[in-house]
């Protein structure tokens, strides 16, 4: 498994990675206190969200789990915010925090006021939720794709900033061809970003997604399924370009038997002739036609 990037002290610091990431306990006190130097309170109902924050979907549990913890022992970590008036602060990074800080009724809330334009705020907010996992596959190809469209952000640049490989930005900006109804299975994690890889450029993907969820098939058995749906699509085809005289031919052995059949025609002469039964008692009828 490839090991996650990290932010680095000085982006963990304006993030607040320190509260859930692997940091030593002398990394998260030396975070702390440059936070403590650096930071400001103000009041709550100053900040605001930032509109184009990637993460659309808060889990409302882990909110309720967070504001629990803030009631008991304050926020700890600043919230990252840009000043745009004397009451008003856009927040950067950090909504999840101010969301459960309003819920555990705090007036006033630590910050740390940074001037960036459009494009960092983007880029920071994108980052803070993939190192975290907080971005559900469809939050995080929109999120590439602002960067590219808005930015003209190329994959290579991309890849180094997240942390991923080309391919990886790659598969995940595809998902968006999805239909919107297969992007919202995903969105509410009834597919996983596997199950939609797999759909992308399919026929019928919707109501194949469908399937796949109300039998509870696995990624490879969707592969599988997928397969055998084009596999039968290419059985048509390859009818409709049968010579008339062979399909009419096989028509009358499939009355004559009972049983369905195909014939291939291999030259001029040779050929094969398949007969399909479905259990041993069409089989045993077979024989005794055969042999009367």
């Amino acid at each position: 498994m490839t090991k996650k990037k990290g932010l680095g002290k000085g982006l963990a610091a304006l993030l607040g990675e320190a509260e859930d990431s692997n940091l030593s306990k002398s990394d998260i006190k030396e975070i702390n206190e440059a936070n403590e130097r650096k930071s400001d309170e103000i009041p709550i109902e100053f900040l605001f969200p930032n509109k184009n924050q990637p993460r659309k979907i808060f889990d409302q549990e882990k909110i309720n789990e967070l504001s629990q913890s803030i009631k008991q022992k304050g926020l700890i970590l600043p919230i990252l915010v840009k000043k745009i008036d004397e009451k008003n602060y856009q927040i950067i990074a950090g909504e999840r925090r101010w969301r459960a800080s309003q819920k555990a009724g705090l007036h006033n809330i630590p910050v740390i006021i940074k001037n960036l334009d459009d494009k960092e705020i983007l880029e920071i907010a994108l980052i803070e939720n993939m190192q975290r996992e907080d971005l559900n596959p469809i939050e995080e190809a929109e999120g590439i794709t602002r960067l590219q469209e808005e930015y003209q952000y190329t994959q290579e640049e991309l890849a180094k900033i997240l942390g991923k490989s080309r391919p990886q930005i790659s598969n995940t900006t595809r998902l968006l061809k999805l239909p919107h109804k297969v992007q919202e299975f995903v969105q509410n994690k009834s597919l996983s970003a596997g199950h939609a890889r797999t759909l992308v450029g399919i026929e019928q993907a919707y109501s194949i997604a469908q399937i796949a969820i109300k039998k509870d098939m696995n990624v490879r058995q969707l592969e599988t399924y997928i397969a055998y749906i084009k596999n039968k699509k290419n059985k048509k085809r390859s009818n409709k370009l049968k010579d008339p005289n062979i399909l009419s031919l096989e028509n009358e052995i499939t009355q004559m038997l009972g049983l369905s059949t195909k014939i291939e025609q291999k030259g001029n002469e040779k050929g094969k002739l398949e007969i399909f039964y479905n259990n041993f008692e069409q089989f045993n009828d077979l024989i005794k036609k055969l042999r009367s």
